[in-house]
């Protein structure tokens, strides 16, 4: 994981960064630099239009890709596809607070969204819509930044592992 995370970091974990590293341990980035940004602009075009939800508002501001979300999303991706399981702890028993707070995220509020299973983003982003909860996250209108990650481990129950980091950072 280090190798896949230390890689990342070489590349400033811009919306590339994600798909630029190289599969370590069998995991491996499911999207590139262009997909990526695709995802945060639908993200944003939903965000515009408002959600099905009880949070959802048409007032939320688009989300900016953060690096600092970004390599959180992409180390929470690669333990659980490690693991082969679904949780907002790592492997390390950290809360999602303790790994935003340790990549240096100036963390003031945030969410995560979690996923497994789905073949594309748009499955991912279907299934959130439908729980109240990560929709509710996704609408947050005080959330600025984002950052996501999808990867993949073959031979796996799930395959996939989507992380979505939602936040407004400390002023």
């Amino acid at each position: 994981m280090k190798t896949l995370l230390n890689a990342a970091v070489a590349f400033g974990l811009s919306v590339a960064a994600a798909a630029s590293v190289a599969e370590v341990d069998g995991v491996r980035p499911c999207a590139d630099a262009v997909a990526m940004q695709h995802w945060v602009e639908q993200l944003n075009a939903l965000r515009a239009s408002g959600a099905p939800c009880a949070a959802a508002a048409a007032d939320a501001l688009p989300l900016r890709w953060n690096a600092r979300l970004a390599e959180s999303a992409l180390a929470q991706a690669v333990d659980l596809a490690r693991r082969d399981t679904i949780s907002h702890e790592d492997a390390a028993h950290r809360s999602f607070k303790q790994r935003v707070q340790s990549v240096g995220y100036p963390l003031r509020s945030a969410a995560e969204n979690l996923a497994v299973g789905q073949r594309e983003f748009e499955g991912t982003l279907d299934d959130w819509l439908a729980s109240a909860g990560h929709c509710a996250a996704l609408m947050t209108p005080g959330y600025s930044d984002v950052g996501l990650a999808c990867v993949e481990r073959r031979g796996t129950r799930y395959q996939r592992f989507w992380v979505a980091h939602l936040g407004t950072p400390r002023r």
